[in-house]
């Protein structure tokens, strides 16, 4: 019975694959005078694998399997990966049935055309131009919520969508007590300019750039045969099945400002080729949430990419590539990528700062949704908290409010999942050392694929079998904690400022 349903409705998840391939080829490839028909392909296939996903034919075929509203399992003899399964698929059911098709369509439709109309907002640095789609997509979000249900906060029913069990009030809490630890930490490490910042003002070529990215992609372990990198407005990772994942990266920022992007979607990649392939149609073989995905990027990126042991490793071969930095030490390198200045993009601010970002996007978001504030308002707020949290004020709209396309793709409720990412990680992290308590010197002469097998066995190969809460209690033995984050800044930090 089950493997006749898996072979029933296997295809939806073939459906989905299809909408994010659409999605990475508009942000990558894509014409932009084709926005109009793909806002009507997207549209299409999402209202298809709804109505294929909410019909009577799969609640039907669900229901002889487990009960849809108490997930009570009726039949015997499957196992602890089938009945998880079960579990998740009647969860999703019951999330999606209470959308109606001509409301996917229309979200697609919207948020397709507000994400072409972004793009156009940032170049010209002018608010006024998205803010009317931006208003139609907080209204969409705001209907959302409204239709999947909520008991507090409308904002409650957007974040379960990325982060299922987590509420605004629980992020309060979180944020309320990291915040003010790290506003504290930036007002005592918050620097001018780095000294070494000149090295890098050089021309970096983009055939430079692109063959370092991909060994740095191939150290830890991602293959061109399964992996291919690109560039778009906005750095993203895409995990259309566990043998195709699609990465991309952005050169304008710089080249120290690409090198981490790599990093970070390398590590989104890392856990989406980490799925099993055997269980692609099921919730098994999704990840669990977004901010634990975000942990896998932070770990990659931050706690290891930003960690001196690997720069003993990889720097050599750093300096090799960009002949220009010869002249610049390891430890000037090292003391020039951990420097703490308040700056105003989130993807290329210091590991201190960042979740001070995260922060503000969603206090902002939080407000929109519960219609405390208009979206007229989001320039002077967001310029406003810049000041308060980093004590930085934005120039123009592009390195303020605009920075982002997750607000004109509609994903609400998405950045908190962020600063949990960096939770997350550094709590995964404390228990990686405890097994590793060698790992500095092995990623110091090269050792990846250690990493690799620890996140394999505790984390990716279980999909959605276990919550974020779940994943962290049975790897760590404890619940979700800022503490070894905090921890974690303030010992890195010390020995840096020192």
């Amino acid at each position: 019975m089950y493997k006749n349903f898996l072979d029933k409705f296997n295809h939806i998840q073939l459906l989905r694959q299809v909408e994010r391939l659409l999605e990475w080829d508009q942000r990558t490839y894509m014409p932009s005078g084709a926005v109009e028909i793909r806002a009507k392909q997207l549209a299409y296939v999402a209202g298809l694998a709804h109505t294929e996903a909410t019909s009577s034919a799969y609640k039907d075929a669900l229901e002889q399997m487990i009960d849809i509203e108490t997930e009570k399992v009726k039949i015997e003899g499957l196992t602890s990966t089938q009945e998880a399964n079960l579990r998740e698929w009647s969860r999703d059911f019951n999330r999606m049935v209470k959308l109606p098709q001509s409301f996917v369509k229309e979200f697609y439709a919207v948020t397709t055309q507000a994400t072409e109309v972004w793009k156009e907002a940032k170049q010209m640095c002018n608010f006024s131009l998205f803010s009317p789609w931006l208003q139609k997509v907080v209204a969409l979000n705001q209907e959302m919520a409204g239709l999947l249900g909520y008991k507090d906060s409308p904002y409650d029913a957007l974040i379960d969508l990325y982060e299922p069990g987590v509420t605004a009030a629980t992020l309060s809490t979180l944020f309320s007590d990291l915040a003010p630890f790290l506003c504290d930490l930036v007002k005592k490490t918050n620097g001018k300019d780095s000294p070494y910042a000149p090295h890098f003002d050089h021309h970096f070529t983009q055939e430079d750039q692109m063959k370092f990215n991909q060994f740095l992609l191939e150290i830890i372990g991602i293959s061109s045969q399964n992996a291919r990198l690109d560039f778009s407005i906005h750095p993203f990772c895409s995990g259309i099945h566990p043998s195709d994942v699609r990465l991309t990266t952005h050169l304008d920022g710089g080249l120290l400002e690409n090198v981490f992007a790599v990093l970070h979607e390398g590590g989104h990649a890392l856990y989406e080729l980490g799925l099993s392939k055997e269980e692609w149609a099921t919730p098994s073989g999704q990840a669990v949430s977004m901010g634990l995905h975000e942990s896998q990027s932070r770990w990659w990126e931050v706690m290891i990419g930003k960690s001196l042991p690997f720069w003993e490793y990889v720097y050599p071969k750093f300096q090799a590539q960009f002949h220009q930095l010869k002249n610049v030490s390891l430890s000037e390198f090292y003391s020039h990528i951990n420097h703490v200045k308040s700056s105003y993009i989130r993807i290329y601010a210091d590991e201190v700062t960042y979740p001070l970002h995260v922060i503000l996007r969603f206090e902002i978001e939080k407000q929109l949704i519960e219609g405390s504030i208009a979206v007229s308002d989001v320039p002077s707020i967001w310029n406003s908290s810049m000041q308060d949290l980093l004590g930085v004020t934005p120039r123009n709209d592009s390195e303020g409010c605009l920075q982002d396309i997750h607000w004109s793709g509609g994903s609400f409720g998405y950045f908190p999942t962020y600063a949990l990412g960096n939770i997350y990680a550094a709590q995964y992290f404390e228990a990686f050392a405890h097994t590793f308590p060698d790992w500095e010197t092995k990623v110091a002469s090269g050792s990846f694929g250690f990493i690799n097998n620890w996140l394999g066995d505790h984390i990716h190969k279980f999909g959605k079998m276990y919550n974020a809460e779940e994943s962290l209690k049975r790897v760590t033995g404890h619940p979700i904690s800022a503490q070894p984050y905090k921890d974690y800044i303030t010992k890195k930090y010390s020995q840096i400022v020192s």
